[in-house]
């Protein structure tokens, strides 16, 4: 029955797997990496439940009136140093863990270096859940663990790319629990794990050891400053190896769009008819709020329903600096409120160079060599305050 759900259409948010009551479906990765699933044709009993369920048949989003937007600054200076922008997420998860003894459920990049979506109820453990991870995250038996904690009375707050949040409303049947708050995050495309893993194997194979942790976006640590894009990877041994997004194989082709899952160039989700409470992501207008954190890379959150707005009442003035925000306008800019990438031309094909190709020949045509001095340079601009490199070039210039 799931097979009639395409290849080009399925997200991999596996509820399927979760509603289906004979265990008749299991979880395979394709040849690019990307997982699946797959009928136990011996098990299926054919009652089409998976594909009733499937968010892909199914209308999900909240469908307010007067959708409201805000551009947003953390108050806490700790979370949002930790945060790939303003640290919408941070800060409202903050307020869930204190104020409603929540249980915050989003990705994490655990020890093995894979990406999996996992629980917290502690304050200390958020920042696991921080910052961007630019690989679809294994799901496992969080649904499962979701609907435990909401049949138990506790408060949840679920984050995720809108598939994932359709995915946790399928398993969930319809139910509209009262402690159950979500979150999407304005998705541009997901990567294979196959291929982050690839990228990560083969960096470790370096003098300083295997790689230990990796971020995607990185502020300087003292100073308030906008968040860079870079591929930043701490070793076991040494300073990190650290690059700029086109010095990158997998960097680069994710910000180019060029090796996402089929389906994220077929997104229904990809518009502002947002499947969760609450939607996050980076203020691509920041521009027309020159006056606003003009030295900070700031955060969007849109609220989509009514749940949503009362909460954003009892949290707004404790929690964040805030200007109303012109959602039409955000979309203009933010293209994936408006609709999915644009699939480019190179996508056909292309896992078959990354995950079987030669590591040098995959760095040589999707990445431009780094020197030894600019990697240095780029360690420097993350810990030294921006004034000083800003200083320090106009004196180059003679200015």
């Amino acid at each position: 029955m799931v097979e009639l759900i395409s290849a080009e259409e399925c997200t991999g948010c596996l509820a399927c797997q979760v509603v289906c009551p004979h265990d008749a479906i299991e979880i395979v990765q394709s040849e690019e990496g990307f997982f699946f699933p797959q009928i136990k044709n011996e098990t299926c009993c054919k009652c089409g439940l998976c594909v009733k369920r499937c968010p892909i048949s199914q209308k999900c989003e909240k469908g307010i009136s007067g959708q409201r937007g805000f551009i947003v600054q953390s108050k806490d200076r700790r979370l949002k140093k930790r945060s790939a922008s303003g640290g919408a997420f941070a800060s409202i998860a903050k307020y869930f863990l204190i104020a409603k003894n929540a249980v915050i459920i989003g990705a994490s990049l655990c020890e093995d270096l894979t990406v999996r979506h996992i629980a917290i109820e502690e304050l200390r453990k958020l920042k696991s859940l921080q910052n961007s991870k630019y690989v679809q995250s294994m799901l496992g038996d969080i649904y499962v663990k979701a609907k435990k904690y909401l049949d138990d009375g506790r408060t949840v707050f679920f984050t995720g790319t809108p598939c994932q949040i359709a995915g946790l409303y399928a398993v969930l049947s319809g139910k509209d629990y009262e402690n159950l708050y979500t979150a999407d995050i304005v998705c541009h495309g997901v990567p294979s794990p196959a291929f982050f893993k690839r990228q990560l194997a083969e960096d470790s194979k370096s003098r300083q050891g295997r790689v230990i942790d990796v971020k995607f976006r990185c502020k300087n640590l003292i100073f308030a400053s906008n968040s860079s894009y870079f591929m930043m990877m701490m070793m076991m041994i040494g300073l990190p190896l650290i690059r700029k997004p086109i010095q990158d194989p997998y960097f680069n082709l994710f910000m180019k769009g060029k090796d996402f899952r089929e389906s994220c160039y077929n997104c229904k989700f990809a518009n502002l008819d947002r499947v969760g409470d609450f939607t996050f992501g980076d203020c691509d207008s920041a521009h027309l709020y020159s006056n606003f954190h003009p030295d900070e890379s700031n955060s969007i959150i849109l609220l989509n329903s009514e749940k949503a707005n009362q909460l954003w009442n009892d949290i707004i003035h404790s929690n964040f600096d805030y200007a109303e925000l012109d959602v039409e306008k955000e979309a203009e800019c933010n293209h994936q409120l408006r609709q999915p990438f644009v699939r480019p031309d190179e996508r056909s094909g292309i896992y078959q160079e990354l995950l079987k190709s030669d590591w040098e020949q995959v760095k040589s045509k999707y990445a431009v060599s780094q020197k030894k001095l600019e990697r240095y340079k780029l360690l420097i601009l993350l810990v030294v305050p921006p004034f000083i490199v800003r200083a320090f070039g106009k004196l180059r210039k003679g200015t």
